[in-house]
């Protein structure tokens, strides 16, 4: 096969691929925010089914052909390369892990989060554990499959980071321990006048949604090209740049909550909406890995979102929304939303401590991997590790070990990714402070334009042309380190609590 031949074997079957992916993509989402629960079982085995096509042509000897070919010739460009690279290293996985195994799981999955959703709701972990005992065993075959059984953690957390591995993530989640426990300690010490429990009261949540919706509109969401919907746990579905579905969910009587993370989520749709044009279908219109997935979701919920200049900004329409929050200023309004505070919730953390919710499942995980533990032991581990960290305890399995739907979802070994994506965020920040000195006054000002420009010229439109640490040494010609992340939390934090 020459090498045009090649290229366009190449780009006709990642496009059927990428079909493939949109069809599976676009159902999945359906199931989770329309689907009549009796049609779990079917429409789980129809994405397996479709999932088992897809594989098929990922096992296609004519496809990894001409992405060897494409690899050995000197003509190809860099977008052709990078679909060469994916198609073969997907071609050696599914020709290695048994397609009945692949397809299986795929089944499994959907099943497995309408389980949770009912297990969630009942508070009933019992019902839930035999899909979660499924889900980790099924990975630990994969693993098995090709040659990793060994070390299946690092296997996992290589899926969804390439080169991670268990060492590495250990030494950045030492390091940020290191620093990140005695200044909590420190925070609650000095202690803070009030928690966001004050600014609580009651926002009718058709209300709610018309700020969101103003919001996301204002920071870059293209409505054109994606909308907003509710589910039980956050998310976002990126069929391609023109077709990005994100769904949040709404409090009555914490408005702030999907402002969060409806930001959270709108960092992940921004990076599909800049990207090249070019990449569209071809496989190749994704982030490299979902820890440079979530530094984009972070950098807007957090480095964004959570900062003073943001609420100066939005704090005045949100008390048009709700006229009870004009008896707060700035100033106080601000102090008890950035109130360091343990909480049972991920979702509902402060920015700080954050990072304690995600290093107690990470260790889970490893626990459950090396039969250190049993599922029976999972909850009431989880609990102790939360009185341990953070100081409270969780009060059910619902407010606890089933508050997550990861596990349900085939995210397993994915949940360092967040923090991840924190130590990035590092990076960047330390980057946008030089390129754009006045950052934080356009924020105050509602202008978001420059910085979503810098994350799309220096993230968002490479796709996965580059691995991720190609991708942050072109950004600043570093290895991903923990200190650029630690010295923002340390300055921000010092300065909220006037240390």
């Amino acid at each position: 096969m020459d090498y045009q031949s090649a290229k366009a074997v190449l780009y006709d079957m990642m496009k059927q691929i990428n079909y493939y992916e949109n069809v599976i993509m676009t159902l999945s989402w359906d199931m989770r925010v329309n689907l009549p629960v009796k049609a779990t079982e079917y429409r789980g085995d129809t994405i397996g089914f479709l999932t088992d096509k897809q594989n098929q042509l990922k096992r296609d000897p004519r496809l990894d052909e001409a992405a060897r070919t494409v690899l050995d010739s000197k003509e190809a460009d860099d977008l052709t390369m990078a679909m060469a690279k994916l198609a073969h290293d997907d071609y050696v996985k599914y020709m290695t892990i048994p397609s009945e195994l692949v397809s299986g799981y795929a089944a499994l999955n959907l099943k497995a989060e309408m389980v949770w959703q009912q297990a969630r709701k009942t508070n009933d972990y019992q019902l839930f554990k035999p899909y979660m005992q499924q889900e980790f065993e099924y990975k630990r075959k994969f693993a098995e499959a090709m040659g990793q059984g060994d070390d299946p953690m690092s296997y996992l957390m290589s899926e969804w980071e390439e080169g991670l591995t268990v060492q590495k993530m250990d030494s950045l989640f030492r390091e940020l321990k290191d620093f990140l426990v005695p200044f909590l300690r420190k925070l609650q010490e000095k202690g803070a006048p009030g928690t966001r429990e004050n600014i609580q009261g009651h926002y009718p949540i058709e209300i709610q949604r018309k700020l969101v919706h103003d919001m996301l509109e204002q920071v870059g969401y293209d409505f054109g090209a994606g909308r907003v919907d509710e589910s039980a746990h956050p998310y976002t579905t990126a069929n391609n740049m023109n077709d990005i579905r994100i769904t949040t969910r709404y409090f009555e009587n914490d408005f702030t909550n999907a402002c969060i993370s409806s930001l959270h989520e709108t960092g992940h749709a921004l990076y599909r909406q800049h990207l090249d044009p070019r990449l569209s279908g071809t496989m190749i219109d994704s982030s490299p890995s979902m820890a440079v997935d979530e530094s984009q979701s972070r950098y807007l919920e957090n480095v964004i979102g959570r900062s003073k200049e943001f609420w100066t900004w939005m704090l005045p329409r949100a008390q048009e929304a709700f006229p009870e929050l004009k008896k707060f200023d700035i100033d106080t309004f601000y102090r008890y939303f950035s109130a360091v505070r343990p909480t049972a919730s991920r979702l509902e953390s402060d920015e700080l401590t954050y990072n304690l919710h995600i290093i107690i499942r990470y260790e889970i995980e490893k626990l459950l991997f090396a039969g250190e533990i049993s599922y029976d032991d999972v909850p009431g581990l989880w609990n102790d590790k939360y009185e341990e960290y953070l100081g409270i305890r969780p009060k059910n399995d619902s407010e606890g070990v089933l508050q997550d739907m990861h596990w349900a979802s085939g995210y397993i070994g994915y949940f360092q990714c967040y923090v991840m994506g924190n130590f990035y965020d590092g990076h960047y920040y330390s980057l946008m402070k030089k390129d754009i000195p006045d950052m934080y006054d356009q924020v105050a000002r509602g202008c978001f334009e420059n910085i979503i420009k810098w994350q799309t010229d220096h993230v968002h439109k490479y796709g996965r042309l580059f691995t991720p640490s190609q991708l942050l040494k072109n950004i600043d010609g570093q290895e991903l380190q923990a200190k650029y992340y630690i010295d923002y939390i340390n300055e921000k934090y010092s300065k909220i609590y006037e240390l």
